[in-house]
């Protein structure tokens, strides 16, 4: 399965359907209503992006809010997940993706997280990136 190739591409990819949610009249006060920080931890390669809902903000790496959950998996993984591929309750079970932190609200960010599923697809496609989408 494809993955990303560094963590610039996590940024851009996952951290901008994040940017155009915040972005987005109808999703953006959602997104923020739940307070929530949560760090994207990838392995293969290493990358990481904090996503600060309370601020509207992206921050590439580690340098951010301290998240209040962690979620850990492979590039590949997180780019299947935000496609619709990967259940996360049951990746979880199976340690495909291991959470530390506020685990429940990190579940609860999961409607939400759908409506951005269709928008990564879209950024991939624009990219000329047909060779993530699976």
């Amino acid at each position: 399965m494809p993955s990303f190739a560094n963590e610039d591409e996590l940024y851009r990819y996952v951290g901008g359907i994040f940017e155009k949610g915040f972005a987005d009249p109808e999703l953006g006060p959602k997104m923020e209503a739940t307070q929530m920080v949560f760090e994207s931890r990838c392995t293969d390669p290493e990358s990481s992006i904090i996503v600060d809902m309370t601020n509207r903000k992206v921050h590439k790496g580690q340098d951010g809010p301290t998240p209040d959950a962690v979620l850990t998996m492979s590039t590949e993984t997180a780019n299947a997940y935000w496609q619709g591929k990967v259940n996360l309750p049951f990746a979880m079970a199976r340690g495909k993706v291991k959470v530390e932190g506020n685990v429940a609200k990190l579940l609860a960010l999961s409607p939400l997280g759908k409506k951005l599923y269709p928008q990564y697809v879209d950024l991939l496609k624009a990219d000329g990136r047909d060779d993530l989408v699976v």
